[in-house]
């Protein structure tokens, strides 16, 4: 099994720690590729950042189809480009979000989302409605870092993730903790064992459930949703 992990932002040092993490978990079948993308934002902290990500991520994507994987996973907790990937791509594309989103509501009555920057957490209320699983939000919660700094500051990140998501437990009502940011990635189990609550890491849920769903030969239909997009010139945009 073959499975590329694209990191949409261009920091290698993001993407060497979610390359060490999945190394950790991946089955010894399973063939890991953990890329960046060669232009673009250092880190994805707006809609103006996933604007510039998208692009390279797609180009990323194609990659993976020409190259034989079996699957492909955008590693952003926002997903940019998931359902254009998609439409691209012969292969499975899963996104952290959606994922992540989806097993927090089968794993407890409540889940709360960290998230790094504080003006983002209106917009992780509007993907959880579009997912439709806001009857299981409990709440969003800010550590208040850059993502550069959760990335390159392992032990303050820890200790804000950890205030944020006892205080979603005590005050929200939570029962699962999702790790909304792939620079928080490798601090699930600490949470899950300090707090007596279920943590989720996004990187690593997906992952595994990617690796079952390969096993299980499934791909996004192409019969409307995810259908290939119409043949057309688009002029000064490379297709490659």
């Amino acid at each position: 099994m073959k499975i590329m992990v694209v990191n949409p932002n261009t920091s290698e040092s993001m993407t060497g720690h979610i390359r060490a993490a999945l190394l950790k978990i991946k089955r010894q079948d399973t063939e890991l590729t953990v890329v960046c993308a060669e232009k673009g934002p250092i880190t994805i902290e707006s809609s103006y950042d996933e604007s510039f990500a998208v692009p390279e991520a797609l180009k990323l994507v194609k990659k993976a189809n020409v190259e034989g994987y079996d699957a492909v996973i955008i590693n952003a907790f926002s997903d940019p480009g998931l359902a254009a990937a998609r439409e691209i791509s012969d292969i499975l594309v899963m996104g952290i979000e959606e994922t992540t989103l989806h097993v927090a509501s089968m794993l407890g009555a409540q889940f709360t989302i960290l998230t790094p920057i504080k003006h983002r957490i209106p917009h992780k209320y509007s993907e959880v409605r579009r997912y439709k699983l806001e009857q299981w939000l409990a709440s969003v919660r800010t550590t208040a870092m850059k993502v550069t700094d959760v990335d390159s500051d392992p032990d303050q990140a820890k200790t804000r993730i950890l205030a944020a998501a006892k205080a979603a437990v005590e005050e929200d009502g939570a029962e699962v903790i999702i790790l909304g940011c792939a620079a928080m990635v490798g601090y699930g189990d600490e949470i899950s064992r300090a707090l007596g609550v279920t943590a989720l890491d996004p990187t690593a849920v997906t992952r595994k459930i990617c690796e079952g769903m390969v096993d299980a030969g499934l791909v996004h239909s192409k019969r409307a949703f995810f259908a290939k997009p119409p043949l057309k010139e688009y002029k000064g945009v490379g297709q490659g």
